[in-house]
């Protein structure tokens, strides 16, 4: 399943890439299909980054710190 979802967008940019016809079909307006596959995958980044971050920096556990009290005797980190 995560090779598909992956593969997929990598295939549709090649795809679109290579053959310029199928790159300047017109969407909406102006909007080309290559320029509207573009904008998604930069919208999906972002997305994608922001849902990231905002789950690791909303972590309730706090960091264990390690201390000379929990370090053996004589010992090395």
């Amino acid at each position: 399943m995560l090779v598909t979802v992956n593969a997929l967008p990598l295939a549709v940019g090649v795809l679109l890439s290579c053959s310029t016809t199928l790159g300047e079909v017109s969407v909406y307006g102006r909007r080309t299909l290559g320029t509207a596959w573009a904008l998604t995958q930069l919208l999906v980044l972002v997305g994608g980054t922001w849902w990231y971050e905002s789950r690791a920096a909303s972590s309730c556990e706090p960091a264990t710190a390690t201390t000379t009290a929990s370090r053996s005797v004589g010992g090395t980190w």
